[in-house]
């Protein structure tokens, strides 16, 4: 089974806007609003959804908020909500697309030992054979708590995929994760290095896979993807022209694709075609991709080795 965990989710509140957004108006008026539940590791269970892959949801939800994000994923056939209630109240995100995107995010509830504590007891019944998916940020004051969840999942023989604080990634690589996807600004951070060249995300995914990562993807500038196994390192475009309609979410569709390609072929390259064809398919979407949007994308999909 595939957990997805997701620390501080979001109940998101989408706005759209026939044109720019006035600052300092009391005119903005939108002409659509609706919501959607968000969080990084909420994605992941999405687009697996979408491909008809279930998954347990994870992660601390609370407050006036709690009951409607529930609603909002009954609508996925395949997610099955597992989450740890807290008293905080689940932060509401507010997305204004208009001409220019602006999205206003709020910080997000405290999470207390005694909310650490139960997630944890929920991690420790995962076994071999399943998969942990930690995705979103973490809080600092909580990295060590998941830090140490982390190598006890790992030690019970669960399969790790992280995309999370850039510290925290670095600090688990001695555990060797499964699979760690980032972006090169957060590759960057992580090694004290400028990335500026898809040459350097290349070299960096694979100092990835050789300090520990399995499996190791880096995102250059949304645009495209490299990735470093055992099988060696290779490069694919997510944008193959600039009509993109969005591309947040690209990494969660990346990380969903690769898995789902791994349950059935155990081959990490072609996952990583897959999860490639899925981060293109959300970025030409107006939401997440879907299984037909995906298909689509993939013949078109390439891989270029690298070494």
């Amino acid at each position: 089974m595939i957990f997805t965990c997701t620390l501080n989710p979001s109940l998101d509140y989408y706005m759209e806007f026939d044109g720019p957004l006035q600052a300092g108006s009391r005119m903005n008026r939108s002409n659509l609003e609706y919501y959607e539940a968000g969080g990084k590791g909420i994605n992941v269970s999405i687009v697996l959804n979408n491909l008809g892959i279930p998954s347990r949801a994870l992660g601390f939800i609370g407050g006036f908020t709690k009951d409607f994000y529930i609603q909002l994923l009954a609508k996925y056939d395949h997610i099955i909500p597992n989450f740890t209630y807290i008293n905080g109240h689940t932060r509401i995100n507010v997305k204004c697309h208009a001409s220019e995107h602006t999205n206003m995010n709020a910080a997000g509830p405290y999470i207390t030992d005694g909310d650490m504590k139960n997630l944890y007891s929920k991690a420790e019944r995962l076994a071999v054979g399943d998969y942990f998916v930690l995705a979103g940020i973490t809080p600092e004051y909580l990295e060590n708590d998941v830090l140490d969840m982390l190598k006890m999942l790992i030690d019970n023989g669960v399969r790790v995929v992280l995309d999370t604080n850039p510290e925290l990634m670095k600090k688990a690589l001695d555990l060797k994760p499964f699979l760690i996807k980032t972006t090169a600004g957060e590759l960057g951070e992580m090694f004290g290095e400028k990335i500026e060249t898809i040459e350097e995300a290349a070299a960096g995914a694979k100092k990835l896979h050789e300090l520990g990562s399995m499996n190791a993807a880096v995102i250059f500038e949304n645009r495209e993807a490299v990735f470093s196994c055992d099988k060696g390192t290779y490069q694919a475009e997510i944008l193959h022209h600039d009509k993109a309609v969005n591309t947040v979410g690209t990494g969660d569709s990346l990380i969903a694709g690769f898995m789902m390609d791994y349950l059935r072929t155990r081959d990490a390259v072609d996952s990583f075609r897959f999860g490639v064809s899925c981060g293109s398919a959300t970025a030409y979407s107006r939401g997440l991709a879907t299984r037909e949007k995906i298909d689509a994308m993939y013949d078109g999909t390439e891989l270029i080795k690298l070494d």
